[in-house]
């Protein structure tokens, strides 16, 4: 029995089509199919004609990574990202994709490992010949840090600062926007004003700790409570709840991020507790939720969009040469003044 050769589409669900099936259907070599989708290259309009007609009939896309490859440039910025808890974390990621691919550069997204420690994943995508890489979340171990340097792949920290040659840190200037949220509340005629942080320290929490901590000893005050959280909403509603259900509870809530203080409003919310007459909340990020009627909270915060385009263009920058620290580029962040604190008089 005769075997009948299955017809192109058929062959296309069976098997990948390669540059050499371009070439044997089009009658040219496979360096001319190679030319025709390479930019810039040399190949004449008969041939690149015969190579892109057979392309389309057998369904044939070039290899862009092998090709970049090749080049010596992938392309590619690894996103080194944790578990998504915080209401702006999409956002933001989302953003920084967009941004990059403006630039001519295509994400590869990492998820953290269970342990926190971003080295691992750091590792995985380096295995991709990325040009570069952004780490939103987890910690970065001193080898992963100077490997990235020693191969030169750029490498950003969001949200934290390592002082180490060649590394960039992208960070809110958490001091000065905690400091001013917590002179709001202050001049807002509060006193006893608790903290929701976050359950693992995270860097930019332990920065906005201290700057209200520092307001509130210059006032001859103290935290009147404090809670921890993910930056999630359900973490910051139960801390809220066991403050506002506390014999004493606080009259004001600082909050690390607008996730958490999101949760603090419902908890109010739920115990009767009217804002801002009762409670005053603040958070920071300023994400859409935070203008919703619902919340209107008064946030700290800054576009995602100018946040994206500060941390590519920094990632994306040349090395200077013979670095000796690590660049630090500040984010100011601008108040949202809304409804869940009091009005200044």
């Amino acid at each position: 029995m005769r075997t009948r050769t299955p017809p192109p589409a058929a062959r296309a669900r069976t098997a990948k089509v390669t540059s050499q099936d371009v070439a044997e259907r089009a009658g040219v070599s496979r360096s001319a199919v190679s030319r025709t989708f390479t930019p810039g290259a040399y190949v004449s309009d008969r041939v690149r004609a015969k190579v892109r007609r057979a392309a389309e009939e057998l369904g044939y896309l070039p290899n862009v990574l092998a090709r970049s490859l090749i080049a010596g440039n992938s392309g590619l910025v690894a996103l080194i990202i944790g578990p998504i808890a915080s209401p702006q974390e999409p956002i933001l990621i989302e953003a920084v994709t967009r941004k990059l691919a403006e630039h001519g550069k295509r994400a590869l997204l990492v998820p953290l490992p269970a342990s926190g420690v971003a080295d691992e994943s750091l590792f995985h995508a380096l295995s991709y010949q990325v040009e570069a890489a952004i780490v939103f979340a987890g910690t970065v171990g001193t080898p992963a840090v100077e490997h990235c340097v020693n191969i030169g792949t750029r490498l950003t920290l969001f949200g934290r600062i390592v002082g180490a040659p060649g590394v960039s840190c992208v960070i809110y200037d958490n001091t000065a926007a905690a400091d001013a949220a917590a002179r709001l509340l202050v001049r807002g005629g509060h006193r006893r004003i608790a903290y929701i942080g976050t359950r693992h320290r995270a860097f930019s929490d332990q920065e906005r700790h201290r700057a209200v901590a520092a307001v509130l000893e210059e006032h001859g005050l103290a935290f009147h409570a404090h809670g921890e959280g993910d930056y999630g909403h359900d973490s910051g509603y139960q801390a809220a709840l066991a403050m506002l259900s506390a014999v004493d509870p606080p009259d004001a809530i600082y909050c690390s991020n607008d996730g958490m203080a999101l949760g603090a409003l419902d908890a109010a919310r739920a115990l009767g507790v009217r804002v801002p007459d009762d409670l005053a909340v603040v958070g920071m990020d300023d994400t859409p939720m935070a203008a919703w009627p619902a919340y209107r909270l008064t946030t700290w915060g800054i576009a995602p969009d100018a946040i994206a385009e500060i941390m590519v263009r920094t990632t994306l920058a040349p090395a200077g040469e013979a670095e000796t620290a690590s660049r630090i580029v500040r984010i100011p962040l601008s108040l949202a003044l809304r409804n869940s604190t009091r009005q200044p008089g």
